[in-house]
């Protein structure tokens, strides 16, 4: 079969390789469509700490299913697409046994530490297989950056008639919007790029401010009355702005922290117990993927905005460069390996 293999930092070819088996348990899939995300350029660039090379990336993915492993019985058949959980826990560490298994001690993600799915075919568990119906083989692709968007909002608390501020409209930012909405929440976006603002009022926010041109603490007091909003969201990793969404929360209110850095972050030990404060980590989704799917397929002229490029497979090098050096013009690009299904 044919690969897209990362040989090293900006490396990226394709590849002839053996094409895969499936074993007890585990099912084989043609690769229909591949999203690619922030995550793929930092292993692109050799910056991500657990991958080494070569590597074949990818983990926002869909397929149709071709076979099954001995003595597979499941409702699972040949020909149904399926949207796949990239997540291999270990199911026996602590986390795993506190159903956790998103921030497993082992946790291996297809596309970064194993082999993902920039190729024609592969193996998966079939316990991260789900089935999609007929959702557009696109929109099956978007349901894994969907569920950490709905992570973050599950563990927020977040309800319907909350205010949810969102810090960040990137791709994770505007799927927490989607799915912030989604629950009946009003949604305050906050970025400094027009482009990702005007998405975001498309995709659920109420309300979008520019930092370029306006106070975030200003307009907050005025979406709020004063209050501040029941939920923030911060979705950069800016350590900045981690303390601003610890500073204009409500009292009693819950930061969720999404973002990704590897950097300090100082807060107010005061705020802590003044506002008896609630401040959360959030990583990939556990036990919400199904879920997920479902949030997509309310929501499906929402998600399929997301869609700012598309590549054939061939071009799969080209589709990880465009997004290394224009992040900012790129929200979701998607490389299409079966027949194209577009959403529109």
């Amino acid at each position: 079969m044919r690969a897209a293999l990362t040989t090293g930092p900006g490396q990226m070819g394709l590849y002839d390789l053996p094409a895969p088996e499936a074993g007890p348990g585990q099912v084989r899939v043609s690769v229909g469509v591949v999203g690619l995300c922030g995550g793929d350029i930092h292993i692109y660039r050799g910056q991500h700490p657990y991958a080494t090379y070569p590597l074949v990336q990818g983990h926002e993915f869909c397929g149709t299913v071709l076979s099954f492993g001995p003595g597979y019985t499941g409702a699972l058949r040949p020909g149904e697409l399926v949207a796949i959980e990239p997540l291999l826990p270990c199911g026996t560490c602590f986390a795993c046994r506190r159903r956790h298994p998103n921030c497993c001690s082992e946790l291996k993600v297809m596309g970064a530490h194993v082999d993902g799915a920039l190729a024609e075919e592969v193996v998966v568990p079939v316990s991260c297989c789900y089935p999609v119906g007929d959702l557009p083989a696109e929109l099956a692709a978007l349901v894994e950056p969907v569920s950490i968007g709905l992570q973050a909002v599950v563990r927020s608390g977040a309800a319907a008639g909350d205010q949810v501020l969102v810090l960040g409209a990137g791709p994770i930012g505007q799927a927490v919007t989607i799915c912030a909405a989604d629950r009946g929440a009003e949604v305050m976006v906050v970025d400094k790029l027009a482009n990702r603002l005007e998405l975001a009022s498309h995709l659920g926010a109420s309300r979008v401010v520019d930092v370029s041109h306006e106070s975030v603490e200003g307009a907050v007091k005025s979406w709020t009355s004063g209050d501040g909003p029941a939920v923030v969201v911060e979705a950069t990793g800016v350590p900045a702005l981690i303390r601003q969404a610890a500073d204009v929360v409500a009292p009693s209110g819950t930061v969720v922290v999404v973002g990704i850095s590897m950097e300090d972050v100082a807060l107010s030990v005061l705020d802590f117990t003044r506002k008896e404060l609630n401040i959360l980590g959030s990583r990939n989704n556990a036990g919400l993927f199904a879920e997920a799917v479902e949030t997509v397929r309310r929501s499906p002229k929402r998600v399929a905005q997301l869609i700012t490029h598309r590549f054939p497979f061939e071009e799969a090098p080209r589709a990880m460069e465009l997004l290394r050096d224009h992040p900012e013009k790129a929200e979701k690009v998607l490389v299409t390996l079966g027949e194209r299904a577009e959403a529109h």
